[in-house]
């Protein structure tokens, strides 16, 4: 029964990083340009980006919810004492790479999820104002952002990778 747990759990927690990160990148490679070509006009582009954005928006954050219950759980059930003598568990090799992946995901939270909060509302009511140059302005720093949220997930993968035992 506990093996039936732990792929169950391990299962859950590899489609929901398979959706997050591959569905980032999809948007990041073919949604943005294409839409870029599709749509001409800022304003039209950025409607449809907003509209894609909150329906990808609720996935995500299921996936990010379950990303984070799956992960603590599956160290609570592979490592247990990362959790009730964190002093000594860092101290191993294992448990300094959990603390690396740990930080990077809050890392990667964090401007995520600032990123949206900060310019989500903002995109729709600049392109709906014609204020394009400040829209561009402000997705050049937005776009950074979303860049550097890719990047972490992309570490992030790896990370789990050393961690699985892959690399070593």
């Amino acid at each position: 029964m506990y093996d039936l747990l732990m792929i169950t759990v391990l299962f859950i927690h590899v489609i929901c990083a398979i959706f997050l990160v591959g569905s980032s990148i999809f948007v990041w490679v073919i949604v943005w340009p294409a839409s870029s070509i599709a749509m001409p006009e800022e304003k039209q582009r950025t409607r449809f980006m907003t509209v894609m954005g909150k329906k990808y928006a609720l996935w995500t954050n299921v996936s990010i919810i379950l990303l984070t219950l799956t992960g603590l759980l599956l160290v609570y059930l592979y490592r247990p004492s990362y959790f009730t003598s964190f002093g000594s568990a860092i101290q191993t090799q294992w448990g300094y790479v959990l603390t690396v992946k740990i930080v990077a995901v809050a890392l990667m939270y964090g401007i995520l999820y600032g990123n949206n909060l900060w310019h989500g509302k903002k995109f729709p009511k600049l392109a709906e104002a014609g204020k394009f140059d400040e829209l561009k302005r402000m997705r050049r720093i937005s776009h950074l952002l979303s860049f550097i949220t890719v990047g972490l997930m992309v570490v992030i993968i790896l990370v789990a990778e050393i961690l699985a035992g892959v690399f070593f």
